[in-house]
């Protein structure tokens, strides 16, 4: 993979689209703090599918998005594009057919929140994708080789636990800890999924149990609802007969009532027509009475309106006056404003006077002051230019000098240091010898590597032997467990039968006597017969003090009459005392369908009974089958009783069988487990064991392989330091002789003090012209803006003494209006009153015609009330009889209602018509009806048996079977529950021992790298990388030794903070190295370093460079690194919070000034 190019657009501070090309070799960025350089960094990373807003200086992700300046409203969205050349076609399968791949990714601001879109060449791709397709070429957003700002500080402060992540980055492991973190979930939930199913097969067979007696309950309702349906049948029909004789009552009182309603009405008509008459008289009196009133009403409304006239012309002749007065008032006014704005536009005219005389008197001056200005200017201009001049090279010169003093005492120092260093590594490389007792130490640790090793794979052998056995002990244990636990509720369920049936039949026994019934048996299938053959004489008891008893007497038969040769003896069938025998012998069973011709042969006494419970009685008598009666209840629980005591016995025995041999497969499991333990024990011993003897050898080797790179790194170091002495001794000889050939400074630095001080002079007489002149121009404007201000004031006086004339012109006009409408109001207040007087003598007169008409009105209306009195009495005893009825009508409509309520009520509680009901009751035609409190009393007994036997699950069979499907299919979940266990744990050993031998050889691959790039950056020394705090890589910590040049081995936090910062960055390209990205950014990395320490970090940048196809990102303020880079970026800002790119290619500038 290789990286071309990255376009920014709106992107944190690049509002403008950005191209940054990513060419080979040293790329540099530079640029003021706060610009935006790091925005580039985070841009990568962003593109790279970075998840985490806080790792890129943001609170949330859409913080991405250019968020506005002073000067230009925020982006709705941003996008980073890079592009992507695949020459080799080593990217994943769904992108290796491209050759050149455009990877963008855009987010958009919502209300809802934002969202992150990528596309590959314009196609919508998933974020998981493009972080494999970047994981796959050993880069990424989190990779290791791009170092933010800051990361150096935090890998030096890290705790050793913390620093494993890179080695973990390194070793590629970190997708192996989310493996195996799923794969302990998935584990964890395979095992409470193993405990649900466990809890839930118990539940689901205890519901079994309960629905086998819901099943028993269930046919005892279906018995007591046919009852039911038969007596509310009944109950319907008699409550529907009851309604129909009450509705025949209620209609003939209704005939009744319906007379007595017509004569009253009669009376009432008469009555109304006498008092209409009277009435009639009534109303034109009214109508005179009313006609007066009206009349002295206008004249009074007449007498009002003139008192108001009146008052109005009063109030007329007062506004005048005060209208008058006001307008006088007024008219001075304005005279007085016409004379304040005459005099004040002579004064504007003499101000203006004034100004302009003073303005053409000082213009000469002005002109002269801006001439002298000018003059000052040039003059200063020509003394800067001067000093300028000889101060740059009095400076040139001084740092020229200063500069190869400065290189004079580094090429000495740096001599002196060589010299050292030379004697250092001669005196050390000396010391590096191995010697005999080492080299037999190293032989032994050896031996006792491999020795342990085979232990290992001896106690792997045994281990996995027991692993097995014990899985097979599992297996055994488990396929006798679900045996067991069948045995175990047939047992439950048998037990918990039996005892329902002892306890109803213990319920159905007497204190006193035993029944005759408990000293029968019966056939099964016979219960039935039986019971109808024998009724209620079955609870008889055979004790002859018993108040109902069986006699002696019976066991003897009365005659040797045969049954019907259709029948079958019932004594053959039953198991009864002596005293049935007589009763037994003349009973017969029969198929229903044989019954009518066998029923004809009968003799005295006898009778004929079907299985189903039928009875035909020598008389005559027929008994049908219907519910089941106690007695064959009872007689069936017996029966049934039996049966369960034997498959009790045998279920027993099945399971003391089953569970023993359950305890011997439990007994194997313990002994399993405790082999396995002792084994895993053993193994545990054993590869501690072998960890100490690799752990010994490991270090025994590597301090004879650090030894043996030692001495090459010595000798190549001893080597190079001398080539580096001899350029120093060069250096220094250069320097003395390039110094001792300098000019003298002491002529240009008086030079150039004396251009100083003419230039302090011109600038002191370009200071006092420019002020004369600058006090003579504003003296200028503002006279200037004076005369426009005299101007502007002339027009508003003016306007306002032209305002005024008019005014007074109009209040003028409006007195005289005004003085001749006060002259015509005067007269108006004697006419009104004149007016009044006449008025007065018309209102009595027409209050005295109102009192006649008055008078003549009340004779009438008290006639017109005795007649009301005489209609309002026959109209009161028209409404009783109405109101009776009324009433009769009500009762004749609730006895309708009553009829139609049982009609409905037959129909919804038996779905027939009431005709119907006796049907469904299965009356007999002929027979007396039922009282209602007695069919009342037979129907709350019904449901109260049914409501005894609670709620009733009439689906019970379905649900079993339901349930059994279930505890099957349950049953293959546990066994795939149980092997997805077996293999997650499987898969968990895999991984941890998969991780600790990628992050060795990960461990060992960096170390050699960090120890390499140490010597290279420090010049010399050593270091190395361990693994404390545990003897597990996995959970092992990173810890760092260290040497530099002259100082002893120790931890990072001994070291110096330039120290630190150069060991930590050879840590990190330790591991950049083991596994090289296509691009490496740096940020601001070099920020610790001296120039010194500088320079060895960019000779390494070089080294890279070129030993790999790395393409570098250095983000710097350093002038050293700047100048080691092959190009330069600049980010500024053109704006506040705009950041810009600009770029210069060093090579091609140098080539290009090489050229000209």
């Amino acid at each position: 993979m290789k990286i071309d190019k990255l376009r920014l657009v709106g992107f944190k501070s690049f509002v403008e689209p950005t191209d940054f090309e990513i060419r080979p070799g040293l790329t540099g960025i530079v640029g003021p703090n706060g610009c935006g350089k790091s925005n580039l960094l985070e841009s990568l990373r962003w593109v790279m599918g970075a998840t985490s807003a806080k790792a890129l200086r943001s609170s949330g992700m859409e913080d991405m998005i250019f968020s506005g300046t002073s000067q230009r409203p925020a982006r709705q969205w941003a996008e980073v594009t890079m592009t992507v050349q695949n020459d080799r076609k080593d990217l994943p399968v769904e992108f290796n057919d491209l050759d050149l791949l455009e990877i963008s990714r855009r987010i958009v601001k919502k209300e809802e929140g934002s969202q992150s879109i990528y596309k590959v060449n314009g196609k919508e791709a998933r974020a998981r994708d493009i972080q494999l397709l970047f994981a796959d070429a050993s880069t990424g957003a989190n990779s290791p080789a791009l170092v933010r700002q800051g990361q150096i500080s935090e890998l030096i402060n890290a705790k050793p636990a913390n620093r494993r992540k890179l080695l973990e980055e390194a070793a590629g492991i970190t997708g192996l800890y989310t493996r195996r973190h799923e794969a302990e979930l998935r584990l964890r939930a395979a095992e409470t999924n193993l405990e649900r199913l466990d809890d839930v097969t118990g539940e689901l067979e205890t519901q079994r149990a309960t629905l086998a007696r819901q099943a028993r309950q269930a046919t005892r309702y279906r018995n007591l609802s046919g009852d039911i349906r038969r007596t509310e049948a009944m109950s319907n029909y008699l409550r529907w007969a009851e309604a129909t004789e009450a509705l025949a009552a209620a209609e003939a009182a209704m005939a009744e009532i319906n007379g007595l309603t017509e004569e009253t009405a009669r009376v009432a008509a008469t009555a109304s027509a006498a008092q209409l008459k009277t009435h009639e008289a009534v109303e034109p009196l009214r109508m005179k009475e009313a006609e007066a009133s009206a009349a002295l009403h206008r004249l009074n409304v007449a007498m009002e309106g003139l008192d108001a006239e009146l008052a109005r012309a009063k109030a007329e002749a007062n506004r005048l006056q005060s209208e008058r007065d006001q307008i006088e008032r007024d008219i001075t006014r304005e005279k007085e404003l016409s004379g304040d704005a005459d005099q004040a536009l002579e004064q504007l005219e003499a101000e203006e006077g004034q100004l302009r005389e003073r303005q053409e008197a000082e213009a000469g001056r002005v002109e002269a002051a801006a001439t002298a200005r000018d003059t000052a200017a040039a003059e200063l201009s020509d003394a800067e230019s001067d000093y300028e001049r000889k101060n740059a090279d009095a400076a040139e010169q001084e740092a020229e000098r200063r500069a190869l003093t400065q290189s004079l005492d580094e090429a000495r120092r740096r001599y002196e240091r060589l010299t050292g260093q030379i004697a250092r590594m001669e005196e050390e490389r000396a010391g590096l010898k191995l010697s005999d007792t080492e080299e037999q130490a190293l032989a032994e640790a050896r031996r006792l590597v491999t020795e342990s090793d085979e232990k290992v794979t001896s106690c792997e052998t045994r281990a996995q032997r027991a692993a097995e056995a014990r899985s097979m002990a599992r297996e055994r244990e488990e396929a006798l467990r679900g045996p067991k636990s069948q045995a175990n509720r047939n047992l439950v369920e048998l037990q918990a039968e039996a005892d329902a049936i002892r306890r109803v039949i213990a319920a159905g026994e007497d204190d006193g006597f035993e029944a005759l019934l408990e000293s029968v048996s019966v056939a099964s299938g016979y219960e039935n017969a039986l019971a109808a053959a024998l009724g209620d004489d079955l609870n008889a008891a055979l004790d002859e003090e018993a108040a109902s008893h069986w006699s002696k007497a019976g066991a003897e038969p009365l005659s040797s009459a045969p049954l019907p040769p259709e029948a079958e003896a019932l004594a053959a069938l039953v198991t009864a005392p002596p005293a049935l025998t007589r009763r037994l012998k003349a009973i017969g069973v029969i198929d229903a369908a044989d019954a009518p011709e066998a029923v004809a042969k009968l003799q005295p006494g006898q009778r004929l009974v079907s299985r189903a419970g039928d009875l035909w009685r020598w008389d005559g008598f027929v008994q049908r089958a219907e519910a089941k009666t106690a007695a064959a209840i009872r007689l069936e629980h017996r029966n049934r009783l039996e049966v369960l005591n034997a498959d009790i016995d045998e279920a027993e025995e099945r399971l003391i069988a089953i569970s023993g041999d359950h305890d011997i497969a439990a007994a194997a499991v313990r002994e399993a487990d405790s082999a396995v333990s002792s084994t895993e024990q053993s193994l545990k011993d054993a590869r501690r064991i072998a960890r100490d003897a690799l752990s010994s050898l490991t270090t025994m080797e590597k301090k004879y392989e650090q030894a043996s790179a030692r001495l090459s790194a010595l000798t190549e170091s001893l080597e190079r330091l001398s080539e580096d002495k001899s350029e120093a001794e060069t250096s220094v000889r250069e320097g003395e002789d390039a110094l001792s050939r300098l000019p003298d400074l002491s002529a240009l630095r008086d030079a150039v003090a004396t251009a100083r001080e003419l230039l302090a002079e011109r600038r002191n007489a370009a200071s006092e012209t420019r002020a004369a002149y600058n006090d003579l121009a504003r003296d200028a404007e503002i006279r200037a803006r004076r005369l426009e201000e005299i101007s502007r004031e002339r027009g508003v006086w003016a306007s306002r003494a032209e305002t005024a004339g008019g005014r007074i012109g109009d209040l003028e006009t409006r007195l005289t209006e005004t003085i001749a409408a006060q002259e015509a109001a005067q007269g108006a207040p004697e006419a009104v009153e004149e007016k009044r007087k006449s008025l007065f003598t018309e209102l009595e007169a027409a209050e005295s015609r109102r009192r006649n008409a008055a008078d003549a009105f009340a004779e009438a209306q008290s006639a017109a009330g005795t007649a009301d009195r005489t209609l309002k009495e026959a109209e009161a005893e028209a409404v009783n009889a109405r109101e009776e009825r009324a009433r009769r009508e009500a009762k004749l409509e609730a006895a309708r209602e009553r009829v139609g309520s049982a009609t409905e009520l037959a129909r919804e509680n038996c779905e027939a018509e009431p005709e119907k009901l006796l049907e469904i009751a299965e009356h007999k035609d002929g027979t007396d009806l039922p009282s209602r409190e007695e069919i009342d009393r037979k129907l709350e007994r019904y449901k109260r048996e049914r409501e005894n036997l609670g709620g009733v699950n009439l689906r019970a069979d379905v649900e079993m079977e339901e349930i059994d499907q279930r505890l099957k299919d349950m049953t293959v979940e546990r066994e795939d529950c149980e092997q997805a266990i077996r293999k997650l744990r499987s898969a968990i050993g895999n991984l941890n021992k998969e991780g600790r031998q990628r992050l060795l050889d990960a461990f060992n691959t960096v170390n050699e790298h960090f120890q390499t790039l140490f010597v290279r950056l420090f010049g010399g020394g050593s270091a190395e990388l361990r693994l404390v705090d545990s003897d597990d890589p996995l959970e092992a910590g990173l810890e760092i030794f260290a040497s530099p040049p002259g100082k002893k081995l120790s931890s990072m936090s001994l070291m110096s903070g330039g120290e630190q910062a150069l060991t930590a960055t050879a840590l990190i390209f330790a591991v950049f190295m083991s596994n090289p990205a296509p691009v490496c950014v740096l940020d601001e990395v070099d920020a610790p370093l001296d120039d010194a320490n500088v320079d060895r970090f960019c000779a390494m940048l070089d080294q890279m460079a070129k030993d790999t196809e790395t393409k570098f990102i250095i983000i710097t303020h350093h002038a050293l690194t700047m100048s080691r880079m092959d190009r330069l970026y600049g980010v500024t800002m053109i704006e506040r919070g705009v950041s810009q790119l600009v770029s210069v290619d060093l090579n091609r500038a140098e080539e290009m000034v090489a050229a000209e």
